[in-house]
């Protein structure tokens, strides 16, 4: 694709990256004739960022672009917006599907996708509008791509989304709209502008009785049910009480056990009376208390301890506790065999790489110790699914990365098995390693490294 003709980028008047306080919003705007849009900074201040779209054009592009513009400009990554019309809007409901973390909000007027891929999209909010008798594809009809693909109408794309999960879909029979109409519809905007991924937590069912919440930081959250009580596991970073979301899911008695204590991972632990953490996260704990859970009112001395071994009970549904420490020192796993679901926390990353760089560091080898003990424990329960504390990198975290472009790379006993090799062969030149400079979570260089499905980065005295 050409990229020049990406890279049409208006900005707010007066921007300034000491004056933008959160960010600006970014609006993408897609269409597919190339004619400018007047944008009215004044009463929707945002970067507004035009694509001519064509037969050429790759979405994958489009992101990498995207990721370059929220790196360089003072843009709030929980108001990103995607607004589109007619052939253009293609390739809106094509990146709904690829990146369904990118988005808070999508304005569009007619267009054709994929019914299945569109799914993924089951949490964002969506304004549409179409027509049957559209000039293109009817809004419940079917076209043809010119690569062969069979495409439905958006009237059919909102029913798959709905059908879904989404609770977030407005649609409306309106006139056909160009991209330029679409931008004067004041009610549509306004909508738009209102949304933020800050706006409560996704709630996915895993196997029932098991259920993931994810917050807009990218944090993934679990809540499993006995008969007794439900566990949750770890609680996130968003700004919103977890415990009314969690109400949606189960009545039980609440009990909260923590794969270990960044903030991201137990921000919210003073909602619940009872809750496990490792005694050994305990020096962590305390470098925790003055930065990521400052403020938060949390009865640390209630805290209740869970050796390697312990078994929670649930009423008919017991969880184990396995010890893997190296992303900190006590990092554990929760092993549940009723449903066959491991929670592992950050212990083995998610799908991308495990951060050991974080003090207090312990040595490659003992990390790759514990990871034996863990690999050996996962011959016997290969048909386990694992899940870790941040699920969105899963997706490509949400534009891909230079390092891992994979765009899915579920959690299983191969990315244990590279992860033992990498630690192996971190120090050789075996692995093309990429100094870091110092920054706020690691006061000396470290090294990221890749092999295979597993990724860490470490400081030189662990390796």
């Amino acid at each position: 694709m050409e990229k020049q003709k990406m890279n049409h980028l208006e900005k707010p008047e007066g921007w300034s990256h000491e004056t933008s306080g959160e960010g600006y919003p970014l609006l993408l705007y897609l269409e597919e004739d190339g004619k400018g849009v007047d944008w009215n900074q004044e009463k929707y201040p945002c970067f507004f960022w035009q694509v001519t779209v064509n037969q050429g054009t790759e979405h994958m592009d489009i992101a990498e672009r995207m990721r370059e513009l929220v790196k360089t400009y003072p843009i709030d990554e929980t108001r990103i917006y995607c607004a589109g019309a007619g052939r253009a809007a293609n390739m809106l409901w094509e990146m709904m599907g690829a990146y369904p973390d990118l988005f808070a909000a999508v304005a569009v007027s007619g267009g054709a996708g994929q019914t299945w891929k569109v799914r993924r999209a089951s949490y964002v909010p969506a304004w549409i509008s179409g027509r049957e008798n559209d000039s293109y594809c009817p809004a419940g009809g079917q076209v043809w791509s010119e690569q062969g693909k069979l495409l439905h109408g958006c009237l059919t794309l909102a029913r798959s989304l709905r059908a879904a999960g989404n609770e977030r879909v407005l649609y409306a029979q309106k006139p056909e709209m160009t991209g330029e109409e679409l931008l004067e519809q004041k009610e549509v905007l306004d909508w738009m502008f209102f949304r933020s991924k800050r706006e409560g937590y996704r709630i996915d069912m895993v196997r029932p009785g098991v259920f993931k919440l994810q917050d807009y930081t990218g944090s993934s959250f679990y809540v499993v049910e006995g008969s007794r009580a439900a566990l949750v596991i770890d609680t996130g970073f968003g700004p919103e009480a977890i415990t009314p979301w969690i109400r949606k899911i189960t009545h039980l008695p609440l009990e909260l056990a923590l794969t270990y204590c960044h903030g991201d991972h137990m921000y919210h632990a003073d909602e619940f009376e009872t809750v496990y953490l490792s005694s050994k996260e305990k020096d962590v704990l305390e470098i925790m208390k003055k930065t990521m859970l400052a403020g938060r009112d949390i009865n640390y001395d209630a805290v209740l301890d869970i050796p390697d071994g312990t078994m929670i009970d649930l009423g008919g549904c017991g969880i184990e506790v396995m010890e893997l420490a190296g992303h900190t020192p006590g990092s554990v796993v929760f092993i549940d065999h009723t449903h066959k679901v491991i929670f592992t926390g950050d212990a083995i990353g998610s799908g991308q790489m495990v951060l050991l760089q974080l003090e207090p560091c312990i040595p490659l080898s003992e990390y790759r110790k514990n990871l034996q003990r863990f690999y050996e424990r996962l011959e016997e329960m290969d048909d386990y699914v694992l899940l870790g504390g941040h699920l969105e990198q899963e997706g490509g975290y949400p534009f891909g990365t230079p390092y891992n472009p994979s765009p899915y790379n579920p959690l299983g006993k191969e990315v244990v098995q590279d992860m033992m090799e990498l630690c192996d062969i971190f120090d050789s030149d075996k692995v093309k390693k990429e100094e870091l400079p110092p920054d706020r979570l690691c006061e000396e260089p470290s090294y990221l490294g890749f092999f295979g499905k597993a990724g860490l980065q470490a400081r030189r005295r662990q390796f």
